[in-house]
């Protein structure tokens, strides 16, 4: 008798609660939206959950209701000249247009492949869709991450802008930022003296050598006459053009020569000029001492 018991009780089904009995059968991931109304809230209990639960679909996007590309256009960052040469002379309208969707750098010039990467940035051989002449440009790695970064990029094309032109001296263009990038327009060389001595076959070529130091100790001359220290001479920073002669570039570092004992009581100028290759460096530059006898060593 007690086997029989238990076997009725087991087959007598769960009670559910009221809600659960009215739900319906199958299953969906959607969330059911119901029409918000104080008539429809009042008569939520009355009406069947059945009815309620099923409402129109979302009515689709307005035909004229326009895109976010035109709601919110992109445009490119503003480009500012930096160099007095680019302020006084700009490209002409048939060159460059600010309304076109298109960078300075990619209305102004062709570009023609990349030259070399650095921590420095990137440099590219271009052609000047203004004169059709090939030059450098420059490009820094990263955008500025402040207005000090800012300050000491612009540094280096206004350093370079003040040096009088010399034949053993990297002939300036121009200079622009643009989204937060600084370029540097320069005249074209074939390479720098790093890639030709790690390219070149071993040997002895003393007539090269000696060419070699009367360029750069004719460019050290003109700078230092003109009050200039370069403070960063290395092989990566000297470019040989096509007739094999040597150009002296970067000057991103450079210190004038009445400013050097200012500049050797700021920590932070003394930071910057620090931050030179360490392989090349003068020794009394880490002890914070400046003089044109660092460009020697």
């Amino acid at each position: 008798m007690s086997a029989a018991v238990e076997t009725t009780t087991f087959r007598v089904p769960l009670p559910l609660p009221a809600h659960l009995s009215h739900a319906e059968q199958s299953f969906s991931l959607k969330k059911r939206r119901l029409p918000f109304s104080s008539s429809s809230a009042s008569n939520s209990s009355s009406s069947s959950p059945a009815r309620g639960s099923y409402c129109l679909p979302p009515l689709p996007p307005s035909k004229g209701c326009p895109t976010l590309s035109r709601m919110f256009p992109h445009h490119q960052s503003p480009w500012t000249p930096l160099s007095d040469s680019l302020s006084k002379s700009p490209p002409p309208s048939s060159v460059y247009d600010p309304i076109k969707h298109k960078s300075y750098f990619g209305q102004c010039f062709t570009n023609l492949g990349l030259l070399g990467r650095g921590s420095f940035g990137e440099v590219y051989k271009v052609q000047s869709n203004k004169d059709g002449r090939l030059y450098a440009v420059k490009r820094s790695a990263q955008r500025f991450r402040g207005n000090s970064e800012r300050k000491r990029s612009v540094k280096e094309a206004r350093n370079h802008e003040r040096i009088c032109r010399h034949p053993h001296i990297l002939d300036f263009v121009a200079a622009w930022e643009e989204s937060g990038r600084l370029y540097i327009q320069t005249e074209l060389c074939s390479t720098s003296l790093l890639h030709h001595a790690e390219n070149k076959p071993p040997g002895p070529d003393e007539p090269a050598a000696w060419g070699y130091l009367c360029d750069l100790l004719s460019a050290l001359q003109h700078l230092h006459s003109h009050g200039f220290i370069h403070l960063d001479l290395k092989p990566a920073n000297v470019l040989i053009t096509d007739s094999g002669r040597l150009k002296l570039g970067d000057f991103g570092l450079m210190l004038e020569t009445n400013q050097a004992g200012e500049e050797c009581r700021n920590r932070k100028a003394k930071d910057d000029v620090q931050e030179g290759d360490p392989r090349y460096m003068a020794p009394e530059l880490l002890r914070g001492e400046y003089g044109l006898a660092a460009d020697v060593f």
